[in-house]
């Protein structure tokens, strides 16, 4: 199957968490430790799909290199969602979901200036009218914020951009072929990391058991974000940072906001329409399709 068309499913997949998360609503868990028990019950997701899968193809097989990585990703993962939980908890969510959608800027500059992949001067203007589409797209307000919301917010954009950053040198690496050992090491240190900082919030360190409610967003969100980061892994090493980071970063959001439109009944402002429409030509930019068609001309 053509790369583009895993990105396509990819994209499906990571929008489909961001809803299932929006329907959810973290309902039922109130406290911190409950959200990140709750976290740490989806990465045991993934080490079940993970561990399934590996059974029926043959098994896992580990080396050092692929149980680095895992390592790696998985205590960057788990900072990451911990930076993201505490950041939009403490200032304003748009201007939060912003900046963690800004570090693509990072990860593609990564790929293009230390990989040396490379980039068209139509794919650079695409990613930078693609940062004003989703700045807009977002609704940015100036809310009040607490005194460590600025930290929060270096921590979850240092971590997001990191994760782009593994997913390429992974598959530049030797272990770039045992993506399945990688993720299962990584989720095993996801359970692990979660399980440990949820009893160390929770008050008498002992978090309140995932009520029943919530198993069912549990398990979907679990193997949503598995397939979308096991084929992000893949695609990361398929095709050039200027195209999937913006192409992913930009389309998940695009879509997840007509999502909302469609399926919550939530308005949108003018502002958001203008960073649709830009967003839109955008991605068509940074993904090389305007290239591809001029060439044809």
């Amino acid at each position: 199957m053509q790369p583009y068309l895993l990105l396509c499913l990819s994209i499906l997949f990571a929008s489909a968490n961001n809803l299932l998360l929006h329907r959810f609503g973290n309902r039922a868990l109130d406290s911190p430790g409950g959200v990140l028990l709750f976290n740490a019950a989806v990465s045991g997701i993934w080490v079940i799909i993970l561990g399934g899968t590996a059974i029926v193809s043959g098994g896992l097989r580990f080396d050092a290199g692929s149980v680095c990585w895992g390592i790696l990703y998985g205590v960057v993962t788990a900072a990451f969602l911990f930076f993201k939980m505490q950041a939009m908890a403490t200032g304003p969510v748009s201007l939060t979901a912003f900046i963690g959608c800004a570090s693509l800027l990072i990860s593609t500059g990564f790929g293009v200036f230390v990989l040396g992949e490379g980039a068209g001067v139509l794919q650079t203007v695409g990613v930078a009218i693609l940062m004003i589409a989703l700045f807009l797209v977002v609704s940015p307000k100036n809310d009040h914020a607490e005194k460590s919301w600025k930290l929060w917010c270096s921590g979850f954009f240092t971590c997001s951009a990191a994760v782009g950053i593994i997913f390429k040198l992974h598959q530049r690496s030797g272990s770039a072929s045992k993506i399945n050992e990688m993720m299962f090491a990584a989720a095993l240190t996801s359970v692990i990391l979660f399980t440990v900082m949820s009893f160390a919030v929770s008050e008498k360190h002992r978090p309140k058991p995932i009520p029943v409610t919530a198993v069912g967003y549990l398990i979907a969100c679990g193997i949503a974000g598995c397939v979308y980061n096991r084929l992000n892994i893949f695609l990361a090493g398929q095709l050039p940072s200027v195209v999937f980071y913006p192409t992913f970063n930009g389309s998940v959001i695009l879509i997840s906001t007509l999502c909302g439109l469609i399926f919550f009944k939530e308005k949108l402002k003018a502002r958001q329409a203008v960073g649709i429409a830009a967003g839109a030509a955008a991605l068509m930019l940074a993904s090389g399709t305007i290239d591809n068609l001029l060439k044809t001309i």
